[in-house]
């Protein structure tokens, strides 16, 4: 009875961290979102402000941000990439850098978003040819043409430039180290518990062979006892969620020989119920 009471409050009470958390990244979001909307940084700052924008934020936090997202949308600026080859015939396997960093791996005839200021967009083809143009982007420009003409489309170009025209998969060589700080943590959690377990029954056999037999048992003396049971209910939740996780992760990894060409997502998450708390692991490839 004891093990299921522990569980429960465990449980009931890692709903009430996991909101001071939700807090504590609405305020980490909202800073962050105001300093890159400063910085003409739009696009970084729009997924920060979506955030600080959710109904759990406080409402002061999230009716700025709120009001910083519409402000961030509306000086936001897109732009609609065109190729064209020779004849006029529509190219659609080109990849598209703005100053570097990957904007589209191929055309797809839709606005996207992009920082007004100043641009180095870079226009790369599948056999290495490419060609570069600076390009001014206004504040709240929207669906600006981007026309590109490339003329040799055929034949193998000479080797693109380091940096650029050519696309690398690399793969990892193991899982890392998250898995087995997980495993570590739930690992520490475990053996805090049986810890604070075997204190909790001294205590209890203390006040059983003490007080409990003449029914003098004082109510501090009762605190003192079940003050504990949460804190070890939160240390066996964490263990258990640690081990299962980090030893799932380690198995998985272990299954698909510690690598793919693909990226691999992972999440872990806790979602409050009435009355406690439901945990998920995901992880795909």
């Amino acid at each position: 009875m004891r093990l299921h009471w522990l569980l429960g409050l465990a449980l009931l009470f890692t709903p009430a961290l996991g909101h001071a958390d939700d807090k504590s990244d609405c305020f980490d979001a909202a800073e962050k979102a105001q300093k890159l909307k400063n910085d003409k940084k739009l696009t970084e700052a729009r997924p920060a402000l979506i955030t600080c924008s959710r109904d759990i934020c406080p409402q002061q936090v999230r009716a700025d941000c709120v009001k910083w997202l519409t402000e961030t949308d509306t000086a936001t600026s897109t732009v609609v990439v065109r190729a064209r080859d020779a004849d006029g015939h529509d190219l659609i396997d080109v990849r598209v850098l703005v100053d570097g960093n990957l904007l589209l791996p191929k055309l797809q005839g839709t606005a996207v978003p992009v920082d007004p200021g100043q641009h180095k967009f870079r226009y790369e083809l599948p056999n290495g040819k490419a060609l570069e143009e600076d390009v001014l982007i206004a504040e709240g420009e929207k669906d600006r043409v981007l026309r590109v003409e490339i003329k040799d489309t055929a034949g193998t170009a000479p080797p693109p430039p380091p940096g650029g025209g050519e696309t690398v998969t690399t793969k990892s060589g193991g899982p890392g180290p998250v898995p087995w700080i997980i495993l570590a943590v739930g690992g520490a959690s475990a053996v805090g518990f049986i810890i604070m377990e075997a204190v909790i029954q001294s205590q209890y056999s203390d006040l059983q062979n003490g007080c409990g037999k003449t029914q003098s048992c004082t109510q501090s003396q009762k605190d003192s006892l079940t003050s504990l049971y949460a804190p070890a209910g939160v240390l066996m939740g964490v263990g258990i969620a640690g081990i299962v996780v980090g030893a799932t992760w380690l198995i998985i990894a272990a299954a698909t020989g510690g690598h793919s060409s693909h990226a691999a997502t992972t999440g872990f998450g806790v979602a409050p119920l009435p009355g406690g708390a439901i945990a998920g692991f995901t992880r795909s490839f």
